[in-house]
């Protein structure tokens, strides 16, 4: 039996504390709040709660196999189902609904707005992409530069750019802002995103796009009642800033209280633990967020809508008529969506504005591509000593599909403890 210590309590913190405790080690988890969850209980305002991300998934194997392999399965405890789609709104007004999850849907979806489909054969094209990261990169701890020759770089085409890769394939401007705009929101250059990043596509249309039942509070909620019934030591109110290195090996954590002793860290926190150099990235400005609610005459819409304005908008519904809409502009965002065809300003009855500023107090939002070997600077990566990094901060992304993805390669990496 190990002794793990996890540094940091949302939800990859969370998760790998229940999937090595379940393997039987002892497990301590230090977060220096005073609730675990993390950015999945959203933000709450005189009793609402508003979710500062998409809050859906994709991928629902990852979150099915969390719960699996640290006790039972997710559909004893939580509720998971499919989304209908995505509307995508033009300049010209014009919309598209896209389905997720099933090529035939999309097909027709494309053929009926556009009267032609050249984006289901370009998407095709990232099936040996996603196979090649998934083997490599996601299925287990990634040992980074080793295992990336020349082969899996010219199946990658890793020197191409997310522009240049839209700009010679997709010959309809309404395409490009599909797999464009997204990057923007999420505060990336175009230019220095490799096109590999595209995979995404493939993703969100083999596997589709999950909601869970409750939101993503009712998941932290879930995975905190995991961590009562694995008997996962939680500390609340410790924060953790520094590790205890002897040539290289981890010994213990220091926090403002101790010394925790540890074989294993898995810091999983938004800070950067001495004496450790800090990585060699810019780490990403997250877009404004504009928490809305509407009165319920307000008009249907789908629950998620991505309006192709210069700058994007994002928004998305979290129930009972709360909004969040994502943008980057200085304009009201209820304003800038009414050249849209979406006016919803008689129906606001209330309105908070969270700036970059205020979430970037609220935690990690990743890193800004540099190219594609800025992968191999990821904290995460090739990791060594008993020290593994997971969390939106780390290898290999900061969608939760992402960081379940990361947990789970480190469970398998530690393995279970002797019996």
């Amino acid at each position: 039996m190990a002794n793990v210590v996890v540094v940091g309590g949302g939800f990859a913190g969370m998760s790998v504390a229940a999937r090595l405790s379940k393997l039987r080690h002892d497990v301590v988890l230090l977060e220096s709040g005073e609730r675990l969850g993390g950015r999945l209980g959203g933000v709450t305002i005189e009793g609402r709660t508003w979710q500062t991300e998409l809050d859906t998934v994709t991928l629902p194997g990852v979150f099915r196999d969390l719960f699996r392999k640290s006790g039972r399965p997710l559909e004893q405890v939580l509720g998971l189902t499919m989304t209908e789609g995505r509307r995508h709104v033009f300049k010209d007004k014009s919309t598209l609904d896209l389905p997720l999850g099933n090529r035939g849907d999309q097909h027709t979806a494309l053929m009926e707005t556009f009267g032609e489909d050249e984006w289901s054969p370009w998407v095709d094209t990232f099936a040996e992409t996603w196979d090649i990261l998934r083997r490599m990169a996601l299925d287990q701890v990634w040992p980074g530069k080793d295992v990336v020759d020349r082969s899996v770089r010219k199946s990658l085409r890793v020197r191409r750019s997310l522009a240049t890769l839209a700009e010679k394939d997709l010959h309809d401007d309404r395409l490009r802002k599909l797999v464009l705009d997204p990057l923007r929101l999420a505060g990336q250059d175009r230019r220095s995103t490799p096109a590999l990043a595209a995979v995404s596509h493939y993703v969100e249309r083999s596997f589709g796009r999950w909601r869970f039942a409750g939101g993503l509070p009712a998941l932290a909620a879930a995975l905190e009642t995991r961590l009562g019934e694995r008997g996962v030591a939680i500390e609340l109110g410790e924060s953790a800033h520094e590790l205890v290195l002897d040539r290289g090996q981890v010994q213990g954590v220091v926090t403002d209280r101790r010394t925790v002793p540890a074989d294993v860290v898995v810091w999983c926190a938004p800070t950067w633990p001495a004496p450790l150099p800090p990585p060699r990235l810019m780490p990403v400005i997250p877009a404004s967020r504009t928490l809305v609610a509407l009165s319920p005459d307000a008009p249907s819409m789908p629950g998620e809508i991505l309006v192709h304005s210069n700058p994007p908008i994002r928004l998305w519904s979290g129930g009972d008529g709360l909004w969040t809409i994502e943008h980057r502009s200085g304009e009201d965002p209820l304003r800038a969506l009414v050249r849209f065809g979406i006016d919803l300003r008689p129906f606001a009855v209330d309105q908070t504005n969270l700036t970059p500023s205020d979430l970037v107090g609220m935690g990690h939002w990743g890193w800004t591509w540099r190219g594609w070997a800025s992968a191999f600077d990821l904290p995460g990566v090739a990791p060594t000593g008993g020290l593994h990094f997971a969390g939106a901060h780390a290898h290999p992304g900061a969608t939760l599909e992402a960081i379940g993805m990361a947990t789970a390669s480190i469970a398998e990496a530690v393995g279970p403890a002797p019996r």
